[in-house]
């Protein structure tokens, strides 16, 4: 249907209407002229369907009533009166997404379906989920908190599963300094308060608190409805006003958000993290330096600043990373850069693995670089490939098995949740050209100057290790419940027992199938009996094998490079998870690391490296593994792409020992800091290893045995380099050869020529010899097992074989 602006239909008026030409999308801004919400749509070819309604939420406490509001409101509804809406959606939708975010200041409710009719039953359970929920005293106390008492001699108790969350939250260090950075940058706005919540303040948060929260913020005035897709707009208009829009009536909403006055001097905090009373807190300090920038709303200074921080952190040729990696002051970088998911945008950079003593030496270190490349400028190879990276990211438009439209309707909430031009972060065309042409004549300096140097709108986090910290605080919670536990009288006592039984059993009822039945089912016709075929043609079968899928990829190349790990022997397949990693980040005999960086980023979309394995559902001890190595470039730029590929694997290198320990150590300090916010990954793999063969080889290359080992090496290779590096080079001349080598493209069939011919001969120049397939016979591994960690929560899981319990595969 062709839309007018200024046309209305279905309660709705059209006030904006603009093709976007990067996004290959018709944008079409509507307001209902009853209640003013406001209906983005992106209309396209895109079968991924996407809708999701956004509340601007900004808490002004720690209580957490946006985050527990988010997990409530999907607890049953007007109309879908079940517990769990949400899992029961999971069981009998063909979505592609299903989840709520809780933002520091928004609350998101987006779906993603190939199917009209299912995205349809998707959009009526969530809108009827925030406009008429429950929202019970019982399913506050079960989402929010709630003191639990068994009998009237045990201990009092806090129970509930935001509650639990975020004390599983807190007790991840990172978690903690992301969350004192925000308050230390923006103390006086809504991002100086916790939106998640605060395990010491949630149990402040009362009912009423709560459901004054929903009245105020969850209504259709406050709301951005985004639809994205190959959908009928007209349809969805009528849907949305004729179901639950025409119901509300314009409300005055002020859910404003005010911006931080600039500091006149910088600041410091400090704060303490829990570990073990017998834990080592050496080299365990995490040191972090935070710049309060621009607003989100401008677009050229978040575009601009994305590639900053590419440019300063983003890669190993990176200049500020390479600076605080070589200092051997701590383990890895943190921070993460530049974000701008809040009205005022930051940039955070630091260190973790550091002494506490050295926190002047670190700061003083970030302030020195960023000066230096200020005044001496930044090396011209970096911005090009930083440039170039960020440039062709944006028109790949690749984020893997995540919509599209939930991608884009992020960006679009950068600038339209406060209240400017949605459209804004959707169009880059004549912004990166602006940006390209200015980076030769200082442009990223200038930044620098501006953002890093030129005011004292910072801030310093000191977060330190303190041994039994843990047992302190959770000693503090139990000792202030039983104070209050003395304050009760025997009928206190008992009806907190008989609250504790009611909630219990509620939790325990299952839904009735009469309630059950009100939730939307796809039939049967509203299925397509077409099943999407894509394509796929074995173009040589050895020698290498190549796959190949015709598909329109706007003339980019898709290339994965896989080599076989069969001949891999048992005791050396622990090296295989960071092998990719140090092929790709220790540089060749060519070009060091950082040349090796410069060319990826000039000349590619990327590479990376990484180890995969899998197994067949009817052959479950046949384990596949493989290294596999993916690239992209544009079809022009591929002699570029296999010239590339023809170093790395012909040229490799382990020799740089500085670099191989540098990279173990931020390689292990990642996955030490993954362990605790991580943990049912943990236990699962842990309970996989139990039950089969892929389970034990999993556990080995990505549980806590493969933690064991990447401790033992980060000690190995502090004490023997060369020993370590051997290694590697022994892996090395395993996997590259001829004969392992499978090689996957995806691109248009007329192009596909000149990839077999850089296939073969990229495959001549490796190795012609085979190494027989290895027989992984694992141990039998011990059972039933507890690994204590500082976390306050617990993940525990329990797991079996369906196989052996008599379960056939059917598909």
């Amino acid at each position: 249907m062709n839309f007018a602006v200024g046309q209305s239909l279905h309660g709705f008026k059209l006030i904006r209407k603009e093709n976007i030409s990067e996004i290959n999308s018709l944008s079409l801004l509507f307001e209902h002229e009853k209640n003013g919400a406001e209906v983005l749509f992106l209309e396209n070819d895109d079968d991924n369907k996407v809708f999701s309604i956004t509340f601007r939420t900004p808490p002004g406490n720690d209580r957490g009533v946006a985050h527990i509001m988010e997990h409530s409101v999907l607890c049953g509804s007007k109309k879908y009166p079940v517990k769990e809406p949400f899992v029961e959606l999971m069981k009998s939708s063909l979505q592609t997404f299903l989840n709520a975010m809780t933002f520091p200041d928004k609350t998101m409710y987006p779906v993603a379906s190939r199917n009209s009719q299912d995205l349809f039953n998707l959009m009526s359970v969530y809108l009827d989920a925030v406009l008429y929920p429950k929202i019970t005293e019982e399913t506050f106390k079960q989402e929010g908190w709630h003191y639990e008492l068994e009998n009237a001699e045990a201990d009092l108790v806090y129970k509930g599963v935001v509650f639990n969350e975020m004390k599983g939250v807190f007790s991840s260090p990172e978690s903690v300094l992301d969350r004192d950075l925000s308050h230390s940058l923006f103390p006086d706005t809504t991002y100086g308060c916790e939106s998640g919540g605060d395990p010491e303040a949630i149990p402040d948060l009362t009912y009423e608190e709560f459901k004054s929260f929903h009245e105020k913020h969850y209504h259709p005035s406050n709301a951005r409805i985004f639809i994205f897709g190959d959908g009928d707009t007209a349809e969805y208009l009528k849907f949305l006003n004729d179901n639950y829009l025409k119901d509300f009536s314009r409300a005055e909403v002020d859910t404003s958000i005010t911006l931080q006055k600039t500091f006149e001097e910088s600041r410091r905090k400090t704060a303490l993290y829990p570990v073990g009373k017998e834990e080592s807190v050496e080299k365990k300090t995490f040191v972090m330096v935070g710049f309060k920038m621009g607003n989100s709303s401008d677009h050229e200074h978040c575009l601009s600043m994305n590639i900053l921080s590419h440019i300063l952190i983003g890669t190993p040729a990176s200049p500020l990373r390479k600076a605080l990696i070589d200092s051997g002051l701590g383990n890895e970088v943190i921070g993460g850069g530049f974000d701008d998911n809040r009205a005022e945008t930051s940039f955070a950079v630091g260190l973790n693995g550091a002494e506490n003593e050295n926190e002047e030496t670190i700061v003083e270190l970030i302030f020195s670089t960023l000066k230096d490349l200020a005044e001496n400028g930044i090396d011209e190879n970096t911005v090009t490939a930083s440039v170039n990276t960020t440039d062709f990211k944006l028109r790949e438009a690749n984020f893997g098995g995540f919509p599209k439209g939930i991608v884009y309707n992020i960006q679009a909430l950068a600038s339209w949740l406060y209240d400017n031009d949605p459209l804004m972060h959707l169009k880059y065309d004549d912004l990166m050209q602006k940006i390209k042409e200015e980076s030769r004549n200082g442009y990223f300096e200038k930044l620098i100057r501006r953002h890093f140097l030129a005011h004292n709108h910072r801030s310093i986090i000191v977060l330190a290790p303190k041994q039994g910290l843990g047992e302190e605080l959770e000693a503090a919670t139990q000792d202030k419940l039983r104070q209050f536990k003395s304050t009760l009288d025997k009928k206190s006592v008992d009806d907190l027992i008989e609250e504790t039984r009611i909630l219990k059993e509620m939790q325990m009822k299952p839904d009735d199938a009469e309630s059950l039945a009100t939730l939307p089912c796809l039939k049967l016709k509203d299925i397509s009996r077409n099943i999407p075929v894509f394509p796929l043609d074995i173009k040589r079968e050895s020698s290498p094998k190549i796959l190949f899928h015709d598909l329109f990829t706007n003339k980019i190349a898709y290339t994965q490079l896989a080599f076989n790990a069969h001949a891999v022997p048992q005791d050396m397949i622990q090296y295989l998870p960071l092998f990719g990693k140090l092929i790709m980040g220790m540089g060749t005999k060519k070009n060091d690391y950082v040349q090796m960086a410069q060319q990826i980023g000039i000349r590619t979309g990327g590479i990376r490296g990484s180890h995969y394995s899998v197994v067949a559902m009817n052959a479950p001890d046949d384990i596949m593994s493989y290294i596999i190595f993916r690239g992209v470039a544009l079809i022009e730029k591929l002699d570029d792409l296999y010239g590339l590929y023809a170093e790395l694997f012909g040229q490799y290198s382990f020799d740089n020992h500085k670099r191989l320990a540098d990279i173990i150590k931020a390689s292990k300090a990642d996955m030490e800091a993954s362990i605790v916010p991580h943990g049912n990954h943990y236990v699962s793999s842990r309970l996989g290893s139990y039950h089969s063969k892929m389970g034990k080889y999993d556990e080995l290359t990505g549980g806590i045995a493969y933690y064991k080992f990447m401790e033992k090496l980060n000690e190995r290779v502090e004490k023997d380099p060369a020993e370590v590096a051997d290694k590697f080079r022994q892996t090395a001349e395993i996997l590259f050869n001829r004969e392992n080598l499978m090689v996957n493209i995806t691109s248009e069939q007329s192009d596909y020529p000149a990839f077999e011919e850089k296939t073969k001969a990229l495959a001549d120049l490796l190795p012609d010899k085979s190494n027989a397939p290895v027989q992984l016979e694992f141990d039998a591994v011990p059972v039933n097992e507890a690994f204590p960690t500082t976390s306050t929560v617990q993940y525990v899981g329990k797991g079996a074989n369906v196989f052996e319990l008599g379960f056939k595969y059917s598909g």
